[in-house]
């Protein structure tokens, strides 16, 4: 497979990092500039970190929420922000480690008890944050969003997808399969599976496929011959193999291209003046 040439250089791409609230409404901007005490008050709620990267130009465009691994929000999903903006995508990684510090590993052990903290029903709270969030900025397309997740991220991404029914469309890589909400997803699902892969079973992905095949959701499986779980990220060189995941991106690209600004049955239709990709 050849990998699409990107709609944007590296240069016309900005890029921030990115806080807001979980659990409440987008704070207005006029409200708080006309406030006197705003700059003294101590906030009490929850807030979401992330990292965000968008073209500078054009607009406005959908927009890709990515969920990392165990291993934090680090440089390698830093850099798939950008290769997703550069596709004319508003890319915004998440931070799911937000509530407990932010913290970033690179011991095995150290990743497995930070995402053992995690309560998965403040993770699905702080990504409808981070929806919210989206639909606020101008230059994004209003509910034309999509969730893009790998290993722990991935799992996160599928059970999102089950609980947030204006999502446009899931890619997950190697992700658990969530069991008991999987009646509730509606959107096309792309899943990259490994050959070897001591996490996910061949049964979760089996139930994935013939619970939403039933439903007639859309559902690809592509399984990468000689792969190991995490083969696609490229700073781990014991598992990445370059061509699996080369053509894994090729397809999640091709995915998103087709399905995020697609009207499906249960969702609101896309207003006519937002159906043209830039």
């Amino acid at each position: 497979m050849t990998t699409p040439q990107p709609k944007y250089d590296r240069k016309d791409i900005g890029s921030a990092n990115v806080r807001f609230p979980a659990g409440t409404g987008m704070p207005d901007p006029l409200d708080v500039a006309i406030d006197p005490y705003a700059k003294t008050k101590v906030a009490k709620q929850v807030f979401v970190k992330g990292f965000q990267a968008w073209p500078q130009t054009g607009g406005p465009f959908p927009a890709v929420i990515i969920l990392h691994e165990y291993w934090g929000l680090n440089a390698h999903f830093q850099d798939l922000t950008y290769r997703l903006a550069q596709h004319g995508y508003v890319a915004l990684a998440v931070d799911q480690y937000s509530r407990i510090g932010g913290a970033v590993a690179s011991d095995a052990e150290l990743a497995g008890q930070l995402m053992a903290k995690l309560k998965p029903s403040d993770v699905m709270q702080d990504l409808n944050a981070a929806t919210e969030y989206l639909n606020f900025q101008e230059y994004v397309k209003k509910n034309r969003i999509a969730v893009l997740g790998f290993c722990m991220g991935g799992s996160h991404a599928l059970s999102y997808a089950c609980a947030r029914r204006q999502l446009r469309a899931a890619v997950a890589f190697y992700g658990k399969v969530p069991q008991d909400t999987l009646s509730g997803l509606q959107c096309p699902v792309l899943y990259h599976q490994a050959e070897h892969d001591d996490w996910i079973t061949q049964a979760e992905v089996d139930h994935l496929v013939q619970t939403l095949t039933a439903r007639k959701v859309p559902c690809e499986v592509h399984k990468y011959p000689g792969t190991s779980h995490a083969f696609f990220n490229d700073t781990r060189p014991e598992v990445f193999n370059a061509d699996a995941a080369a053509e894994a991106w090729v397809r999640t690209l091709a995915f998103l291209d087709t399905y995020i600004l697609a009207d499906h049955p249960g969702v609101r239709p896309l207003p006519d003046s937002q159906r043209v990709r830039l």
